[in-house]
């Protein structure tokens, strides 16, 4: 073994020592650092040396997280990291329920059924206060009237995109 002064310097190892130890080619190893732009941790006798801890990653695959949705996906997964995966969401949703950041589509339909019920009553009577309290004419209130059906029309259409699953933002 060489004389190591320092003892970080243990983990500091050169190309050819990398190669030697984990049974690979020095060309390989030399393209694999450089290709990833591995930070070069010092020089010994003019030859750089490489930190362990850049170097085994690089080496070995384990590459910075890609995709998430590549990561997360259970499809892809062997089957003990897919049972994990769906405990783990199941735990996710039950944690999200109990902070009522998630709530059961019915009662999503419920409350958005009253939203809209309550935008529907002004709607109504809307026509009726601008004749009685704002004197508007009848030419005015029908072109109002023809604003407020687009708006229920708009409201309608959006509650059944969102009751069919579609309108998903």
């Amino acid at each position: 073994m060489s004389n190591i002064s320092n003892l970080g310097d243990a983990y500091n190892w050169s190309v050819a020592k990398i190669a030697e130890a984990f049974g690979l080619n020095r060309g390989t190893v030399r393209k694999r650092l450089l290709d990833a732009n591995t930070p070069i941790a010092g020089t010994v006798k003019g030859n750089p040396v490489y930190s362990l801890k850049d170097v085994g990653p690089i080496l070995f695959g384990v590459n910075e997280p890609g995709d998430p949705d590549e990561l997360q996906n259970p499809n892809k997964m062997g089957p003990k990291d897919r049972k994990d995966w769906y405990q783990s969401e199941n735990e996710r949703i039950k944690l999200e329920e109990s902070l009522k950041q998630l709530l059961p589509a019915s009662e999503a339909h419920r409350e958005m059924a009253l939203l809209v019920k309550a935008i529907s009553q002004v709607l109504d009577t809307w026509p009726d206060k601008l004749e009685r309290d704002r004197g508007w004419r009848p030419e005015q209130i029908a072109e109002a009237q023809t604003v407020i059906d687009e708006m229920r029309e708009v409201l309608a259409e959006e509650v059944a995109t969102a009751e069919d699953g579609e309108n998903v933002n």
